[in-house]
């Protein structure tokens, strides 16, 4: 079948990257692709790692037949040169690359069906010259609810929240009801899976060491692992940049039943996810974390058949918790407690393709047209 329909997807993203964020976006252009969409990913060349290279995308991101287009604009603002006024030069920088590349797109390249974004100001600026564009929000400030509550007067623009809890504060009027939907995350099948080979009391955490800048307080955690309750326990931990995985050998070297490793590829990562136990959701006590977030780790968990600890956040009670076991933030006896209760339980089974990303991207296909 020929795709008929083309999407460009507009954003304001490093790619590539290992953030959860760049491989949800290329997950979201592969899925459309599969969808009949003819799809070109449009970034910026922000820094020197940036790649507007397909074959070495394709490479990075275990990319397989999916054939959509990429293409890399130009970048002249480095609002990371200096930590002083970083968001006002942020938000100046990510404002001004986005007006010139909006109006750079449609100067060189046919309208298309539908743009796609998680941009902000690319939603704005679009939305001003009525063009039709859906702007996935993972997060609110409070000039991304003014530039929402500007964008969405025209009946082009359309947004997708990824929880409940992000469209209510939105404070959105509810006379646009309409062209509000809320969908959550969903795991990537081409990387993760369950095995029936699970290796007992293997427990697993997969994401990074850090968020922003800020530490993800997990050393209670970490620490627990050295109660004699949990000497059958082994915990690996995939994520972070090298010094922190050489600080984290150095800091836990009297722990023989806990492995660092640095990033690996999703490939890898889900086989070791297939094989485990448990996965942990843990992340620090700032408030997009406590009751906004929808973590990409919890739907790639469940795929993989693990049980789940969670921190006892608002964010996490709100996901489909029938195998999640909750743990108090920082607190040892607590996180213990939920771990030796979880090996007690089976783990029940999902309806893997309601959480799927192809499932996802068919709903959101479903609510543009």
């Amino acid at each position: 079948m020929s795709k008929e329909k083309n999407l460009y997807y507009l954003t304001y993203q490093d790619f590539p990257a290992q953030t959860a964020n760049s491989q949800q976006t290329i997950s979201t252009c592969k899925y459309f692709s599969r969808n009949e969409y003819s799809v070109t990913l449009f970034f910026p060349l922000r820094s020197s790692s940036s790649d507007d290279n397909y074959e070495n995308l394709k490479k990075y991101y275990e990319i397989k037949n999916d054939i959509f287009s990429v293409k890399g604009l130009k970048h002249k603002n480095n609002f990371e040169a200096s930590k002083q006024f970083k968001k006002i030069r942020y938000i100046i920088s990510h404002s001004l690359w986005a007006y010139k590349s909006v109006n750079e797109v449609l100067k060189n390249y046919s309208l298309p069906s539908i743009f796609f974004t998680r941009s902000d100001w690319v939603f704005f600026f679009l939305s001003q010259k009525n063009i039709s564009v859906v702007f996935e929000c993972h997060k609110i400030t409070k000039l991304r609810k003014i530039i929402m509550k500007k964008s969405i007067k025209k009946n082009t623009s359309k947004i997708i929240f990824i929880s409940q809890s992000l469209k209510n504060i939105s404070n959105i009027d509810k006379k646009y009801e309409s062209r509000l939907f809320i969908q959550r995350a969903g795991f990537d099948s081409d990387y993760f899976y369950s095995s029936k080979d699970k290796i007992d009391k293997q427990v697993i955490y997969a994401g990074t060491l850090s968020r922003l800048g800020n530490d993800r307080d997990l050393d209670f955690i970490f620490n627990s692992f050295g109660d004699e309750r949990l000497a059958n326990f082994k915990l690996k931990i995939y994520g972070g940049v090298e010094s922190e995985i050489h600080k984290l050998q150095k800091k836990y070297k009297h722990l023989p039943n806990i492995l660092f490793s640095k990033h690996i590829s999703r490939t890898e990562l889900g086989k070791e996810l297939a094989v485990s136990e448990i996965g942990i959701l843990a992340s620090s006590a700032d408030p997009y974390s406590k009751f906004y977030t929808d973590p990409l780790k919890f739907y790639e968990y469940v795929a993989s058949g693990l049980k789940i600890l969670a921190t006892n956040f608002p964010a996490h009670k709100n996901l489909d918790s029938k195998n999640i076991y909750f743990f108090e933030h920082q607190n040892e006896e607590s996180f213990k407690t939920a771990l030796l209760e979880s090996v007690k339980q089976d783990t029940p089974s999902y309806k893997l393709q309601e959480k799927s990303m192809d499932s996802r991207i068919k709903n959101i296909i479903n609510f543009i047209s």
